[in-house]
């Protein structure tokens, strides 16, 4: 990549577009943490980091105006979460710049994989590069995790997928904030179907709902820390899913026929999607069974 010529009274920059990836995550089971501070607004839980995830690719614009064009998986998009992102960060830029932005799912929007916050984080990544703004991974996510809370699309996927894993939210917020461990998973396959898709902004806005999952979430994070293994994180999401009453009949179902062949299975919260670990022949009586894996990298540039 080359400097750019002038354009004008443009502003350079060193690079034309810079790529950036952020892989998905699944929250098995949490509890919402208020608070006026949005930075300090989230969730604690358990989730995974699977590889399935987006790329983002932020390019700049020969403009002397600021504009912004958002595309995903190719087709021109709203994405309020994603626009918060370039909004807050062009403005740190100080200049007039014009940009698209291009996300690339592996994994669908509105089905419990944490979609938008990876679009946010691997968008903030992205621009922190581009536009030169030199800052830290921390504020970089924290833009991220502030985008997620503001729209009501998230409230606990930045801060896992900026870390990778089998995560445990301990405290709520993003990364320099918030407070993760983890626990070993050796990378292990996780199969799921999905039989459609739930709004977050909906049922985070239910407060019969609501005071529903932080019961069922603070037993379940008391259960997986008195026993902090993979297995357990299975048992203890299947047990939330059907707790908390957030999952639909077919989840339900589901659960069950994987119940009835000795595994294991649970929901992707907040989204109508059950996964399991490894291979499920009851599943594949369901839908379309996809696969990913989990890993322990989280969200980065890509070249």
């Amino acid at each position: 990549m080359i400097m750019p010529e002038s354009f004008g009274t443009a502003p350079r920059f060193k690079k034309m577009f810079v790529s950036a990836y952020s892989p998905s995550h699944i929250t098995g089971f949490f509890m919402i943490c208020d608070n006026f501070n949005p930075l300090y607004k989230g969730s604690v839980g358990g989730g995974i980091v699977l590889e399935a995830g987006c790329v983002s690719e932020v390019s700049l614009n020969n403009s002397l105006k600021t504009r912004t064009e958002l595309k995903i998986n190719g087709v021109d998009a709203v994405a309020a979460t994603t626009k918060y992102v370039v909004d807050r960060m062009i403005g740190r830029s100080k200049q007039a710049v014009s940009v698209t932005v291009t996300t690339n799912f592996e994994v669908p929007v509105g089905c419990g994989f944490g979609a938008s916050g990876a679009g946010a984080l691997s968008t903030a990544i992205a621009l922190n590069e581009l536009l030169s703004l030199n800052m830290t991974r921390n504020e970089v996510a924290q833009i991220a995790h502030l985008a997620e809370v503001e729209n009501s699309t998230g409230l606990g996927d930045v801060i896992a997928e900026s870390n990778g894993g089998v995560v445990i939210r301990k405290k709520p917020g993003p990364p320099g904030i918030g407070l993760i461990d983890t626990v070993p998973h050796a990378g292990a396959k996780i199969s799921y179907v999905i039989f459609g898709k739930k709004a977050t902004k909906t049922v985070l806005s239910d407060e019969t709902m609501k005071r529903s999952i932080n019961e069922a979430g603070k037993a379940a994070l008391k259960e997986l820390m008195q026993k902090p293994d993979f297995d357990n994180f299975m048992l203890v999401s299947r047990r939330f899913s059907l707790r908390s009453g957030v999952i639909s009949a077919k989840c339900r179902d589901a659960i069950e026929a994987v119940d009835a062949e000795g595994k294991v299975a649970s929901v992707a919260m907040l989204g109508d999607t059950v996964f399991v670990v490894g291979d499920s022949e009851a599943l594949k009586e369901f839908g379309e069974v996809k696969e990913s894996r989990l890993t322990g990298v989280g969200a980065r540039v890509i070249h």
